[in-house]
This record gives structure tokens, C-alpha cells and sequence, in this order.
């Protein structure tokens, strides 16, 4: 598959400029970032023209603080398991959980899960993912049922099974994603039950849980809000990231119009991850 590189220059913007590009390039479908002193680098298939790039970046522009400077190409199919072993460090938060590669020559902690990410959303480096490690770690998943929407790597899910979940649903869209997620629970010796499918909420229908996680982005947790609120089983859980803080109220305001209940919030620079209850 090849790519299309977006190389945005990061002169006279602050972090929160860059941490909303990144939001809304994510948003956009951009599935992969890399961040230096100088300059963002975001990665999108090339599923579309490339002429639709400059009106994708003027219309991100035109509501942004700071007007980026950025150019864009189009890349073949890199070794990107290769570039991430150059760039991939170890993960450890509250000194529970340990995210590394097969390479990483770390002592083991309470939870550590091995993941080889490819192009896949979710290796604990970005906000949301450690977010949303924490609320797992927070929340009572022992016998219960629970959803990965959006799964990614994997390792929400990985840790939800370490956590005692009693079956894993997980679900996303991006075919490279799903085959990442398969090799990534064998690779972490996940115990059965659990199923991963390629797929967007439709995969939902007929399935309800105890626990819905969701770290995806603003528009689409805001489109299928009302489907997490149906798969939820009575008084079910339902923790979501992918968000800027500044996107907390319209959330919750969907959230509310669907029947959810806040529960608590945790805050990563301008990141947030929210957790509801049905």
C-alpha cells in the first residue's frame, strides 16, 4: 500500500497548536505521526487524490490558531516495523503497567504487554492510549463483558483480559489494525474468549456488554454515542478518548442526550478521557 507523507512545519506554533493539528489530521484519517523539535509528519493511504490535500489543510487552517507551513508527497510502502524499533521506546505508567517491543531489554511489571505496532494506532506513547490504561486500570473488569472499539494494536484489550475481563469483543475498521490486534493478543498469550473483527458499530449489532472502551476520535464517538448507549448492558460502562479537553462539553452533552451519566474525567496535557455510565 502507498502513502501520502503530510509534512507540517512547526516554527512559531506552541504544543497545544501542534497537539490539534495532530487531533484534526487524526480526525481527517491520517493514522500515523511522527514529532520532532521541527516538524510533524503525519501518514494516510492513499485512498484519495492528492488534490483534495490542500483543501484538507486549508479548511484545518482557516480554524486554527497558528497557520503551519507544510508541503506533501507521495511515499511507497515503507518498512514500518523498522522505523518504529528506531523510534520506539518503552511505556511505563503508575508503575503498574509496561507497553515494549520484543527488542526492549526491561524487567517485567504487574502488567506488561508485548506490542509490534506496524502502522496501528495505540503503542502507549500518545495521550488518549495512556488515558486510557489508567481508566482500565481504575475500573473492575473482573467477569466481565467487554468491547475494544477501535482496537488498534491491541493493547486496550490485552490489559482488559490481564484485568479479568471474562470475554473481549474487539473491533476496527482498518484492516492493517485488525491483523496487527490478531498477531498482538497471540504474541501476549491473551486467553480465550475473546473475537477481533474488521469492522466500523455496525459489527455491534446483537452484542451487549458490561464495559464499552473507546478511543477513537470526536466526530465518530459523537455518531455512535447512541450505539454504545444500546450495547451497553444495564448500568454499563462506558470510558472514551481520542478528544481534546476542549471537546469535554459537546460530548457530554451528546453523551447526556443519549441517556449516559458522567462518572469522572482524567486530563493529559490537552487530552481527556472521560468515563459514563449507562
Amino acid at each position: 500500500m502507498n502513502y501520502i507523507e503530510l509534512s507540517v512545519e512547526k516554527t512559531g506554533s506552541t504544543a497545544e497548536d501542534s497537539e490539534i493539528l495532530i487531533a484534526k489530521l487524526f480526525d481527517a484519517g491520517f493514522e500515523s505521526f511522527e514529532e520532532d523539535e521541527l516538524s510533524i509528519r503525519a501518514f494516510c493511504p492513499k485512498n484519495q487524490s492528492e488534490y483534495d490535500i490542500p483543501a484538507l489543510m486549508e479548511s484545518i487552517l482557516t480554524r486554527g490558531k497558528h497557520k503551519f507551513n507544510y508541503s506533501f508527497r507521495n511515499i511507497k510502502e515503507k518498512n514500518w516495523n523498522e522505523k518504529w524499533e528506531k523510534n520506539f521506546s518503552p511505556i511505563i505508567i503508575d508503575d503498574r503497567i509496561l507497553v515494549k517491543a520484543t527488542f526492549h531489554q526491561v524487567p517485567d511489571l504487574e502488567y506488561t504487554i508485548i506490542i509490534e505496532p506496524k502502522m496501528s494506532f495505540g503503542t502507549g506513547h500518545h495521550e488518549t492510549t495512556r488515558l486510557m490504561l489508567r481508566e482500565i486500570l481504575q475500573t473492575d473488569l473482573s467477569g466481565k463483558e467487554v468491547l475494544d472499539m477501535g482496537c488498534g494494536t491491541g493493547v486496550l484489550g490485552i490489559l482488559a483480559k490481564m484485568r479479568g475481563a471474562s470475554y473481549l469483543f474487539s473491533v476496527d475498521i482498518d484492516e492493517w489494525a485488525y491483523q496487527n490486534s490478531v498477531e498482538n493478543f497471540q504474541r501476549n498469550n491473551v486467553m480465550q474468549p475473546y473475537d477481533i473483527y474488521p469492522g466500523d458499530s455496525s459489527a455491534l449489532e446483537g452484542h451487549t456488554f458490561h464495559v464499552i472502551l473507546a478511543n477513537i476520535n470526536r466526530n465518530i464517538l459523537l455518531n455512535d454515542l447512541p450505539v454504545y448507549y444500546k450495547t451497553l448492558k444495564g448500568h454499563g460502562i462506558l470510558i472514551l478518548s481520542g478528544i481534546l479537553s476542549t471537546d469535554k462539553d459537546t460530548i457530554l452533552l451528546k453523551a447526556k442526550e443519549c441517556g449516559f451519566t458522567f462518572m469522572s474525567s482524567f486530563y493529559e496535557n490537552n487530552w481527556i478521557s472521560l468515563k459514563l455510565r449507562k
